[in-house]
């Protein structure tokens, strides 16, 4: 069963680059993992609750190959001021747009 990772993060102002530069070198790793499908990047555009910056949004075929592919990779976490919050998630509700009554 495919599950989806957000995975909200805490980015002070002055590291944003720096995050940046971190998130797409682990993006680019995990691209050519197995059981990887795809994963969004968004930025908070400061309408609403500002507590996350970045909100990453990525598809797995299965827990067990994110557990894989995550084991030994932490380097987006290493950067000590920046704070993750990753979650793992089934989706049970899916609606798309159905046009106007």
């Amino acid at each position: 069963m495919a599950v989806t990772l957000i995975n909200s993060f805490i980015v002070p102002e002055n590291r944003e680059a720096e995050f940046l530069k971190n998130w797409q070198k682990t993006a680019e790793v995990f691209s050519h993992t197995s059981g990887f499908i795809e994963t969004h990047l968004h930025r908070n555009i400061g309408v609403g609750d500002g507590t996350f910056k970045f909100v990453n949004i990525a598809r797995w075929e299965s827990v067990e190959a994110w557990r894989s592919a995550t084991e030994n990779y932490s380097d987006e976490h290493s950067l000590s001021d920046i704070k993750a919050h990753p979650a793992l998630y089934e989706s049970i509700v899916n609606l798309q747009y159905q046009g106007e009554k």
